[in-house]
C-alpha cells in the first residue's frame, strides 16, 4: 500500500475506507525512541496494519498479522507493541491505551484469528525499556520479550468494563472533594480534580500523619508525589497548625530547589498534597550507597541547600527538620528540599519553643528549650554537612539522651580518615558553635554563610539557573533504587485509592472543620 500525505490527512480524518483498508482508529500518540526520549506520533490503526505518522510523513508499517504480542504495564499508562522479527514499540496514554489494546486484541482473536500466535504480558514495571526489542537489538538480531511468567490470558472486554467502573467511581468521589490549589491553569480539568484522577503506583515514603505516594495523572501522564495526610491523625497529635503552615509555604514558595506544589485538594477525612515528583530520590539513600560523598560534591549540595533555606528565611519560615531524607535529586542530580511540616512562620526576633526535628539534627537551644529561630537551621545545615563528609552525624549515639548530652557539652571533633579543606573545617565549626549568638549565620542568615571562604568557588547566580553540572546524575533507569526498599515494596491500600477511608470518628473531626477551611487556596493565587 503506497501512503501519501493526502492519505494520512484522510486517516486523521477517519474515514470508512482507505485505499481498500478501513480506518479503526487514529489518533495523536506519546511514542518512547530507544534511549526514552518522548516524541510525538501519529498512530493510525486499519483493519489490515498498523501505522506510524510523524506529521505527514509515514515512518512505518506493520501488517496486523506481523504483531505478536503486547506488553502493558500494571503500574503506568506504557505498554509496547511487539513486532515480529522487528524492533518494537513503546507508547504511552492513558487516555487512548484501553481502546488501543482492544482494537489490537478484536483484529488479532476475532478478525484476523491469530489467537494461537498472540500473547499478552503485563509486567510489574513504571518503564517499559527493559522488556522490549530495541532498534539496537534488532541490528545485533537480539529479541527481547518480558519473562513467561509475565504472560497472561486477556479478556477483550475487560478493559471497557474497567473503565466504566472507574468513571462511576471518579464522579460519585469528585462530588465529596473541595479543590484547594491548582497551578497548571492551562488544565481545566483540574477544577474538579480529585484523587480518582491519578493513577496510585508506588509508596515512596511514610510520616505519623500519612504517607507520600507515587502517582500518574490519567489525562496527561504526568508523575506526581502524592502527600497524604489523615486529617484524624492530625487532629490527634495536635499538628494542625503546622499542617497549615506548610500550607502557606507550598502556597508562597517559587524556587529551584523547593520542591513545588502543582495541586492540593481535601475531602473530610483527608488533604493531600500533590507535588512534583523527584526521579532521583532521596539524598540519604546515595549516601548510604557511597557511604560519603567528596568535598567538592558536597560543597555543590551544600549551597542548592543554602539558597533554599534562604529563600525560607526571606518569607519568614524557619525550615526546623534539615536532613537527609528531607534532600531529593531531581532528574539532572539538583538537590531539593522537601516536607514543610515542621516549618513555622516567625519573625526574625521572635522565639519559637516546640522541641521538634530529628535528634542528630538538633541546636542546643532546641534541645534546651531556650527558644531557637533562623540560627537553628544552621547549626543543622552544619550536621548536614559534616555527615556527607564523613558519613555520620558528629555527635551520633545510639542513645538519644546521651548523644543530646554530648550535643550540650562535648567539642566538636572530626574523624581521622577523611582528608578536607581547612576552609571547610572552619565553616562547620562555625556553624556547629554551641553559642547562638556567635554562630555562622545569626547576624547576617544565608548572606553571611555565602560569604564564606568555603563557598568562594561557586558562583550562585549560575546555580540558581541551574547552570552548573551536578557532580552526580541519578539512575532514571532504575529509580526505584533512588528510595527506600521498606516503602517501595509495600502494598498501595485500597483506602490510598479512593476518597473513602472507612468508619472515620466525624463527630470529632467536625469540630475542627473551620480550622480545616484556612486550608483553601485561591486556585488562581500562583
Amino acid at each position: 500500500m503506497n501512503t501519501n500525505k493526502k492519505d494520512y490527512l484522510n486517516f486523521s480524518a477517519r474515514p470508512e475506507t482507505v485505499n481498500n483498508e478501513k480506518v479503526l482508529f487514529s489518533s495523536l500518540i506519546r511514542k518512547f525512541n530507544d534511549v526514552g526520549r518522548i516524541q510525538e506520533r501519529t498512530l493510525v490503526i486499519t483493519d489490515i496494519a498498523l501505522y506510524n505518522f510523524q506529521s505527514a510523513n509515514l515512518k512505518r508499517r506493520v501488517p496486523i498479522e506481523n504483531i505478536e504480542a503486547i506488553t502493558i504495564s500494571k503500574i503506568s499508562s506504557e505498554f509496547v507493541v511487539h513486532v515480529f522479527k522487528e524492533f518494537d514499540y513503546r507508547y504511552t496514554s492513558y487516555e487512548k491505551r484501553n481502546e488501543i489494546i482492544e482494537i489490537i486484541l478484536d483484529l488479532i482473536l476475532n478478525v484476523r484469528k491469530l489467537c494461537n500466535a498472540f500473547k499478552v504480558y503485563e509486567v510489574d514495571k513504571l518503564n517499559l525499556n527493559s522488556v522490549m526489542t530495541l532498534y539496537k537489538h534488532f541490528q545485533n538480531k537480539q529479541i527481547i520479550r518480558p519473562s513467561s511468567k509475565d504472560l497472561v490470558m486477556m479478556d477483550v472486554q475487560k478493559f471497557n468494563e474497567k473503565e466504566e467502573k472507574e468513571k462511576e467511581r471518579v464522579s460519585t468521589n469528585r462530588r465529596n472533594t473541595t479543590v484547594l490549589y491548582v497551578n497548571d491553569k492551562k488544565d481545566s480539568s483540574s477544577k474538579s480534580i480529585c484523587i480518582e484522577d491519578f493513577e496510585l503506583i508506588k509508596i515512596l515514603g511514610k510520616g505519623a500523619f500519612g504517607k507520600v505516594i507515587l502517582a500518574q495523572k490519567r489525562n496527561n501522564g504526568k508523575y506526581y508525589a502524592i502527600k497524604i495526610l489523615n486529617k484524624k491523625k492530625i487532629v490527634e497529635m495536635e499538628q494542625l497548625e503546622h499542617t497549615l503552615a506548610e500550607k502557606t509555604i507550598l502556597e508562597h514558595i517559587n524556587h529551584p530547589f523547593l520542591v513545588g506544589l502543582e495541586y492540593a485538594f481535601q475531602t473530610e477525612q483527608k488533604i493531600y498534597f500533590v507535588l512534583e515528583f523527584m526521579q532521583g530520590g532521596e539524598l540519604f539513600q546515595h549516601l548510604k550507597k557511597m557511604k560519603r560523598f567528596n568535598e567538592n560534591t558536597v560543597k555543590f549540595y551544600a549551597s542548592c541547600i543554602l539558597m533554599g533555606i534562604g529563600h525560607l528565611h526571606d518569607k519568614n519560615f524557619i525550615y526546623r527538620d534539615l536532613k537527609l531524607e528531607n534532600l531529593l535529586l531531581d532528574n539532572e542530580g539538583f538537590v531539593m528540599l522537601t516536607d514543610f511540616g515542621l516549618a513555622k512562620f516567625l519573625d526574625s526576633d521572635e522565639k519559637a519553643l516546640t522541641f521538634c526535628g530529628t535528634p542528630e539534627y538538633l541546636s542546643p537551644e532546641v534541645i534546651t528549650g531556650k527558644g531557637h529561630n533562623r540560627p537553628a537551621d544552621w547549626w543543622s545545615f552544619g550536621i548536614l554537612i559534616y555527615e556527607m563528609l564523613f558519613g555520620i552525624p558528629p555527635f551520633y549515639s545510639n542513645n538519644v539522651q546521651r548523644m543530646y548530652e554530648k550535643t550540650l557539652k562535648e567539642e566538636l571533633v572530626f574523624k581521622s580518615g577523611v582528608e578536607i579543606s581547612m576552609e571547610c573545617r572552619n565553616l562547620i565549626s562555625r556553624l556547629l558553635c554551641k553559642s547562638v549568638e556567635n554562630r555562622l549565620g545569626t547576624k547576617g542568615d544565608y548572606k553571611e554563610i555565602k560569604e564564606h571562604p568555603w563557598f568562594s568557588g561557586i558562583n550562585f547566580e549560575s546555580l540558581y539557573q541551574k547552570k552548573i553540572k551536578p557532580p552526580f546524575k541519578p539512575d532514571l533507569e532504575q529509580w526505584e533504587k533512588n528510595f527506600d526498599d521498606e516503602f517501595i515494596k509495600e502494598k498501595i491500600r485500597e483506602s490510598d485509592m479512593t476518597s473513602a477511608t472507612g468508619k472515620v470518628d466525624m463527630e470529632m473531626l467536625k469540630k475542627f472543620q473551620k480550622d480545616f477551611q484556612k486550608l483553601n487556596f485561591n486556585i488562581d493565587n500562583k
